[in-house]
């Protein structure tokens, strides 16, 4: 009897290690289906999914799907007219790094890194001049192995020089250079732009996701549109103000009336992008004062937007915004409420000291966002990657996915 108890334990844990070692597939072959094209592994050679597969006759028990980890780069050349020199060599590193999602600039609605059509005005000058889609060609250069995302950027210097009367007003009176007012964007001729621009990129190219970035609102978007705009929608008579006068730009109607501008916009992008089966990320910011704000005063709410978007890409700009990597932890752990297939968390290499964060910092954030649970890191951006950086990831994610399992043989 004690003989056949034992037995019948061992035979428990050898099904619980298969079961378990299943998900650990799940998780490790990412973004696509494990097959042979898309696995990294030489032409010839089974993968190891399909080498489980054989080996085990009796179909696995039924377990939850585990969500696939986001692994990703944005690249970004120094300068595009040259990047066809170093771009076999990026993806080298990239794929001996362990990235399964390179992110590409598409551009600005005034200066695209793609052929637009009907848009040649606005192609960037390296476009013109070499008529190279540099979106197409990395597209489908990285597309064989990765998910693709393009990026697009709502900056819009040269409009705003060109249409003086559509800049962003900030809380103190002062025109963005950068920006365009929130009204312009979600009721006017830009927002329309940037809705065309996704809508071409979506039709057009064969990415996996499109990104919006720099949708950020919270000190500029004060102009006379958005008064009027913000006075229909709380009933109010004027912006919440200090005692000095000045607007109260944190005052929490403010970042409810422009999530609820923004989310009209918002759905109008999502409907563009899945219209042609494309999914919709979108850049957001850290309340770092206090993180469960989730950015309502930029009006990017974290729980509103995520009922559009399919993913947020979430900054942690840690050199930046002065904070150890560590904290990453804490970041990570706050995350967790939130489904963790939907939250991209994005390392950025930018330093106020030095030119980029050092290696050691870019491990000790990572290890410290996964040890916080967010297994989905986007590393951003690829110009500042030095060879430290590249062993570093190389070290945490480069390492082929090795299964022991015994062979069950009829």
């Amino acid at each position: 009897m004690k003989y056949m108890k034992n037995l019948l334990f061992q035979g428990i844990v050898l099904l619980a290690a298969i079961s378990l070692t299943a998900c650990q597939i799940t998780t490790a072959t990412g973004m696509h289906q494990p097959t042979q094209e898309n696995t990294g592994e030489p032409d010839g050679t089974p993968s190891v999914v399909d080498t489980a597969a054989k080996s085990i006759s009796d179909p696995l028990p039924t377990v939850a799907p585990v969500p696939p980890v986001y692994r990703v780069l944005r690249i970004d050349y120094p300068d595009l007219g040259g990047s066809r020199s170093i771009v076999a060599n990026l993806e080298q590193h990239a794929r001996a790094a362990g990235f399964n999602m390179i992110a590409l600039g598409a551009g600005r609605v005034e200066w695209t890194y793609f052929m637009w059509a009907g848009h040649e005005s606005v192609w960037a000058n390296d476009v013109k001049d070499s008529q190279i889609d540099y979106l197409m060609e990395d597209t489908l250069r990285f597309g064989k192995w990765a998910h693709v995302n393009a990026v697009v950027d709502i900056f819009a210097p040269n409009y705003i020089r060109a249409h003086p009367d559509q800049a962003a007003i900030n809380w103190l009176g002062v025109h963005s250079e950068y920006l365009v007012g929130t009204m312009d964007l979600v009721d006017g001729e830009f927002g329309q732009m940037v809705l065309d621009m996704i809508e071409a990129i979506a039709r057009d190219y064969p990415v996996d996701s499109i990104s919006i970035t720099e949708l950020f609102y919270h000190s500029d978007g004060y102009g006379p549109k958005e008064k009027t705009a913000y006075m229909a929608y709380t009933g109010r008579d004027d912006w919440p103000r200090y005692d000095n006068g000045l607007i109260n730009i944190d005052d929490r109607s403010v970042g409810d009336w422009r999530g609820y501008e923004l989310d009209r916009w918002l759905d109008r992008a999502v409907t563009i992008a899945h219209a042609h089966g494309k999914q919709l990320f979108m850049d957001v910011a850290l309340s770092l004062d206090n993180l469960s704000k989730m950015t309502n005063e930029h009006g990017t709410n974290y729980n509103l937007v995520l009922e559009h978007m399919d993913k947020l890409v979430i900054w942690a700009y840690l050199d930046l915004d002065n904070y150890q990597p560590e904290y990453l932890y804490d970041i990570a752990f706050f995350l967790r409420q939130f489904e963790t297939d939907r939250i991209i968390l994005s390392i950025g290499l930018w330093s106020n000291t030095t030119t980029v964060i050092t290696p050691d910092k870019l491990k000790r954030a990572i290890i410290a966002a996964e040890r916080g649970d967010m297994p989905n890191i986007w590393i951003t951006p690829s110009s500042l990657m030095q060879a430290g950086h590249w062993q570093v990831l190389e070290e945490l994610w480069g390492r082929p996915f090795q299964l022991n399992l015994p062979v069950i043989v009829q």
